[in-house]
């Protein structure tokens, strides 16, 4: 049981700051000698996490001023870099309602309900503010790790953008358990970006020891060897890297994006709604409701301009899974929703460990991913279509082909089974071509007569 001291009570008592940490953890390296010390804002007599760190789950707002000049830094940072990439994890969302492992202060707005769907949340300050520096050119790339695609729906584009941890909207890349494996094209795409990144910008994570928090690492790495400007990490909690910050700013992410864009001008630019921002499908993509052409190979799914594939989005159609876990999986467009989404069915994906049939299942393609494609862009450099098209008869030879998988999965079970207890292989030859199963026998045991 934690217990938190609200910060009504600063009024009775002195307040209390961060004192017992180096003025880099409190500041970054980049620290002034007026700057005031954080103000703790949540107490709680627990750890951020259960696991992966021992850091307290205490929270800490830089004061007024200090926050003004801090914020002030970081724009003239953001003015002398080339390169700055973007490193988020789930506090920049919390004001959205999606909760925040680390975090137990709720920022969902007064009276919004914590969202349940992800898929219904909606675009904070701190997003849209995002896709404003991006259109500024003062943010080049984006490595998420959140799956609620709320960066897409704020108008930051698909192909800036690294969902390391998986979407929500890419069937091609579904949410990566903590215990899966990151896709190898994006964890490569990642490498290239933290290797030409001169500044990076970590907001709302713990920094926990996920293999994707190389990124901001790096960049302190560089910066302390005369590389680029370092890292700025804006958390209301500590995090193992404070002290190896170049900035670092304790107060809400979209506190600190809105004084941000008054900073560098660019509040006029900020947009507040999701429809404003969807990605537009050229006229000459356009080949009927729900029915697109694209500058693919219809074989591979590549991107080739020479060639165009159509894109059959329409109720009832049948689509293969190009890359992902499920790769190779087939499935049924069930819908578009209001939003422009689109919910695919797969009813036959086998788990390759498992040997199983998995419980029917459906993923969803983000409205965005047409206009995108459009330009000739997918998930990162050099990626296929999330999906290609089949025919009915493809369909059902695809699935025919997962059932007889389980069903041999199953039978190689039950013959190896009459082995071990003693049936004489011939025998269990002769059965299993009387069954007519094809499968291989597990090879006699050592010393086996």
């Amino acid at each position: 049981i934690f217990f938190r001291h609200m910060a009504s009570d600063h009024t009775q008592t002195p307040l209390q700051t961060l004192q017992d940490a180096p003025p880099e953890a409190k500041h970054g390296t980049l620290v002034r000698s007026d700057w005031a010390n954080p103000v703790v804002s949540s107490h709680y007599d627990t750890k951020a996490r259960h696991t992966f760190t021992d850091i307290s789950a205490n929270e800490y707002t830089d004061q007024a001023e200090t926050l003004r000049e801090k914020v002030a830094l970081l724009a003239s940072l953001l003015r002398r870099a080339d390169n700055t990439i973007a490193y988020t994890g789930a506090g920049i969302s919390t004001a959205a309602g999606i909760d925040c492992f680390a975090t137990h202060a709720k920022e969902a707005p007064a009276g919004e309900p914590e969202i349940k769907d992800w898929k219904q949340a909606r675009p904070t300050t701190s997003h849209y503010a995002m896709a404003a520096l991006h259109r500024a050119g003062l943010l080049k790339h984006w490595v998420q790790q959140n799956h609620d695609s709320l960066p897409q729906k704020a108008g930051y584009p698909q192909y800036a953008l690294n969902e390391i941890h998986g979407s929500l909207h890419d069937p091609s890349n579904p949410i990566v358990p903590y215990e899966g494996t990151l896709r190898d094209d994006l964890y490569q795409w990642m490498m290239e970006w933290q290797h030409k990144a001169d500044l990076c910008l970590a907001m709302g994570t713990s920094l926990s020891g996920f293999n994707a928090d190389s990124v901001p690492a790096t960049a302190a790495r560089k910066c302390r060897k005369g590389q680029g400007l370092g890292l700025v990490l804006i958390n209301l909690q500590r995090t193992p890297y404070d002290e190896m910050s170049a900035l670092r700013i304790y107060a809400k992410v979209d506190v600190v994006m809105e004084m941000l864009m008054a900073e560098l001008g660019l509040e006029g630019t900020l947009q507040s709604d999701p429809s404003q921002c969807r990605v537009a499908v050229p006229t000459s993509a356009v080949v009927g409701d729900d029915l697109f052409r694209l500058p693919f190979s219809p074989s591979s799914g590549c991107y080739d301009a020479t060639q165009a594939v159509t894109w059959d989005l329409r109720a009832g159609a049948h689509v293969k899974l190009l890359g992902g876990p499920y790769e190779g999986d087939v499935g049924t467009v069930v819908a578009r929703d209001e939003e422009g989404h689109y919910r695919i069915r797969f009813a036959d994906s086998v788990n390759p460990e498992l040997n199983m049939m998995r419980r029917p299942f459906s993923l969803w393609l983000g409205g965005w991913w047409v206009g995108t494609l459009a330009e000739g862009r997918t998930v990162c450099p050099g990626a296929p279509l999330p999906f290609l098209n089949v025919t009915p008869e493809e369909f059902d030879g695809v699935r025919e082909a997962k059932q007889r998988q389980v069903r041999s999965a199953i039978d190689a079970g039950k013959y190896a089974r009459m082995l071990k207890a003693g049936v004489p292989r011939e025998a269990v030859e002769a059965r299993m071509k009387a069954d007519g199963v094809t499968v291989a026998l597990p090879p006699d045991s050592p010393g086996a007569e």
